[in-house]
């Protein structure tokens, strides 16, 4: 503490030093508040588990990939170039996952695009969006979403067997609810 006090000066450093002298700023630890301190954030974590593990016992598929934005589509909305990003999918079908909804998560550094479809599993077909939320600044839900998109022609499909899907890509209209906006999403996924 008495490297910190050389760089206070004044009052400040008159209150820094009757706390340090108090053993904290609520007072000397004693015995019963040092074991607290140390058990709440390892309950804490273990609830968080806990409650993680009820809540989605399904099968997931992790990984990640790129978007690219396609064809200046994107340009006015800031959306240009590629941006790397983390993903994670929910097949419909899949054990323990729900028969008629398949949930995408994409994540980028800035935010996240979660979404909730059932999957057509053919390729060229559109697959609209029965629930789309972004997160951005905030969380944003849309009662409508107008963001759909179709699997790629020559990559993977998921029909809630595999154990991977090495070439997943997705051709986004509208991303982001974005008019007009089409991006590319190439991703590879795999069981954990």
């Amino acid at each position: 503490m008495g490297h910190v006090l050389s760089e206070i000066r004044g009052s400040d450093a008159t209150g820094v030093a009757s706390i340090a002298r108090r053993g904290g700023r609520f007072g000397p630890r004693t015995e019963r508040r040092r074991v607290a301190a140390g058990l709440a954030p390892a309950l804490a974590v273990a609830g968080l588990m806990a409650s993680g593990t009820a809540a989605f016992a399904g099968t997931e598929l992790l990984g990640g990939g790129f978007l690219i934005a396609k064809y200046n589509t994107c340009d006015q909305y800031g959306w240009t170039g590629t941006h790397q990003l983390l993903a994670r999918m929910a097949p419909q079908g899949a054990p323990g996952n729900p028969d008629d909804e398949t949930q995408l998560s994409l994540m980028f550094n800035t935010g996240t695009i979660a979404m909730r479809y059932d999957n057509v599993e053919a390729y060229r077909r559109t697959q609209t969006l029965d629930q789309a939320t972004y997160i951005w600044n905030g969380p944003w839900t849309v009662d409508e979403p107008t963001m759909n998109f179709y699997y790629d022609l020559y990559g993977d499909i998921p029909h809630g067997t595999e154990v991977a899907l090495d070439d997943l890509v997705l051709h986004f209209n509208n991303f982001n609810e974005l008019e007009g906006c089409q991006v590319a999403v190439y991703l590879s996924l795999r069981q954990p």
